[in-house]
């Protein structure tokens, strides 16, 4: 009886022990199921958070609009900007200055052209240049460079220097300097195209609307010019004759013209 008793003494402390080591198990730890979902858990916390609130990126900053250079418009018939050709289109403002730097220089010369066709041509009878060996110039004035060129050949070389000089003060004045960083080909920024300062008869206004006035008239003449004396070009081309010929005016006032 006694090893019985003792038999069933050691067996319950036995059981008891592993029930308090089970009852300490499940009251800390995890069933493993449970301790392998855990990990997955945290991880689709955090990219639902991150889906959520995004990692906000560095502003890059927008770069200024650059304000196209306000040229002179022009007036009707040609309207504003009078283009009919696209040449303008996608060129930024140093090309566009240098554009309207040679429309004005060009209807400067044209306007010049103009007068100097009608001038010479009215004095065929009392011609600027003449030799006894070959007399004075005749005909159409498209034909009296090469006759000039024929009766005194270094005249045109002896104005290189007068023209050379006119050109430098117009580059140093509007036309940046490529060897002090400069653009190639480029205006100066505070450069305004035509705008050299010369004006030997104080004709220019001083008042803004005065200048606005001043430079559509200008824009107008001197395309006016350049297409009339392409005009008087292709019309002497054409018949062989002066433009008073062509117009009758040598029979009214003769023999050339009016002076």
């Amino acid at each position: 009886r006694t090893t019985v008793i003792l038999s069933a003494l050691t067996a319950a402390i036995a059981q008891a022990s592993i029930s308090a080591k089970a009852a300490s198990k499940a009251g800390t730890a995890l069933p493993p199921m449970r301790r392998m979902r855990q990990p997955l858990a945290g991880r689709r916390t955090a990219v639902r958070s991150s889906s959520e609130a995004p990692a906000e990126t560095p502003a890059v900053p927008e770069e200024p609009a650059r304000q196209p250079y306000k040229l002179p418009r022009g007036t009707a018939p040609l309207g504003d900007y009078f283009d009919p050709l696209g040449l303008t289109k996608g060129k930024d403002e140093s090309e566009l200055k240098r554009f309207r730097e040679a429309e004005i220089t060009h209807s400067r010369v044209a306007m010049l052209a103009f007068l100097g066709f009608m001038f010479q041509e009215a004095l065929l009878d009392r011609p600027l240049f003449s030799t006894p060996e070959l007399g004075g110039i005749k005909g159409p004035a498209i034909y009296h460079f090469q006759q000039v060129s024929e009766r005194f050949p270094l005249f045109w070389l002896a104005t290189i220097p007068f023209f050379a000089y006119f050109e430098n003060i117009r580059a140093r004045t509007g036309w940046a300097d490529p060897t002090k960083g400069g653009p190639l080909f480029g205006l100066k920024e505070d450069y305004e195209p035509g705008n050299l300062g010369f004006d030997p008869f104080q004709a220019y206004p001083l008042d803004s609307n005065g200048k606005k006035a001043m430079k559509d008239k200008e824009l107008n003449n001197g395309r006016l010019a350049m297409l009339g004396v392409a005009g008087l070009m292709a019309q002497e081309l054409v018949n062989g004759k002066t433009m008073y010929e062509t117009l009758n005016l040598d029979k009214i006032v003769p023999p050339h013209g009016p002076i």
